[in-house]
């Protein structure tokens, strides 16, 4: 199971204790060790983890969201390509989706995601092949 938690995953779990975002982030730390459970991450999420983090509390929590990324989720990281940039540029002139969401729906597509997690899944569910659920429902379909 690939799942691309977007930006406000991250940003809600650590900020509400009892969220359904803070069960995600916990249950994916609990299956670190699990292979069949990977998190995509692509640069433009840890850049939108970055600015947001630093905008809301600090640089330093900020830093600690992408570090607890990093080392504490299996994590599939997927680099830009040019064939990303290309698609990038072909969305941005048919605005299907906001501008600010296509370098993260082209991360999720490009990691061959089965899950995109967020607040805002409708404009991404739009085109998107992958199931895009928002935190409450991923929590009621997998947690226990």
């Amino acid at each position: 199971m690939r799942i691309f938690l977007d930006t406000n995953v991250y940003i809600v779990g650590q900020l509400e204790q009892h969220s359904p975002e803070n069960r995600i982030l916990i249950w994916l730390e609990q299956n670190s060790r699990n292979p069949e459970i990977q998190v995509v991450i692509s640069q433009e999420l840890i850049d939108q983890v970055l600015r947001v983090g630093k905008r809301l509390k600090n640089k330093d929590w900020a830093a600690g969201i992408v570090a607890k990324i990093w080392h504490n989720l299996n994590h599939l990281f997927i680099a830009e390509t040019n064939e990303m940039r290309q698609e990038a540029a072909l969305l941005c002139t048919q605005q299907t989706i906001p501008a600010e969401d296509i370098s993260i729906y082209v991360g999720a597509k490009f990691g061959r995601t089965d899950y995109f997690v967020s607040a805002n899944r409708q404009l991404i569910k739009s085109i998107a092949d992958f199931q895009c659920l928002t935190a409450e429902d991923f929590v009621t379909r997998f947690l226990p």
